[in-house]
């Protein structure tokens, strides 16, 4: 399980700033540094200028908190493997920029895990099957309730 909580980060730590409609990730590595999936201050959403970059924190915050993301998922780097895999990829794509299927949380678990995932996009993803599965069932519904073309099984 994944938590969000407010901390003093440690280099190797998944940082996180709440930016309201979205939460924008980043690797700490110490000395008040984040490495991040961005176009930079203000524009971090901009596709086509993101990239991985290294800022303070308060540049990767923005005004936002400052929280820190704990996690039980088996098979975490090592802290300083994590910092490792995050410097190694300053100033480079992370593959193209895309919302969807290649953000900054799916660099930082990429960081810390080996695998690119976002609970965000899995949380969003949910709730659209979530609402269409809802949606099918009421348009058959009116099949199986004794609506018009119903069969009367109910």
């Amino acid at each position: 399980m994944t938590s969000i909580t407010e901390k003093v980060p440690l280099p190797g730590d998944v940082v996180v700033a709440d930016r309201g409609l979205y939460k924008h990730y980043g690797i700490y590595i110490g000395e008040g540094r984040v490495i991040h999936f961005s176009a930079g201050a203000g524009i971090e959403l901009d596709a086509n200028r993101a990239k991985i970059i290294e800022t303070s924190l308060p540049s990767f915050l923005e005004g936002s908190a400052l929280y820190v993301e704990e996690s039980d998922e088996p098979g975490a780097f090592p802290p300083d493997r994590v910092v490792e895999r995050a410097r190694s990829m300053v100033g480079r794509l992370h593959g193209e920029y895309n919302i969807a299927f290649n953000n900054c949380e799916h660099f930082t678990h990429w960081c810390k895990y080996g695998t690119k995932e976002s609970s965000q996009v899995n949380t969003v993803l949910k709730a659209v099957v979530g609402v269409a599965a809802i949606a099918l069932g009421l348009a058959a519904g009116g099949k199986f309730l004794g609506g018009k073309g119903s069969r009367g099984f109910i």
